[in-house]
């Protein structure tokens, strides 16, 4: 497999697993919201970064 595509994915399983963790440690909405945003953006950041890069690299897939 291509380095990149195995680098995006596997900044998609970090971002989540920061962001589980957050709202493990302040469930029900709470926490700083700034934050909590921050976590969520990242998230979608590096899922719309993987869905370009294969749109870009279509014969990699």
């Amino acid at each position: 497999m291509d380095q990149e595509l195995d680098a995006l994915e596997q900044a998609i399983e970090q971002a989540e697993v920061e962001k589980r963790a957050f709202v493990k440690e302040n469930p029900n909405g709470g926490g700083d919201k700034s934050e909590r945003m921050r976590l969520y953006g990242k998230v979608e950041g590096a899922r719309k970064a993987l869905r370009n890069y294969k749109r870009a690299n279509p014969h990699l897939l």
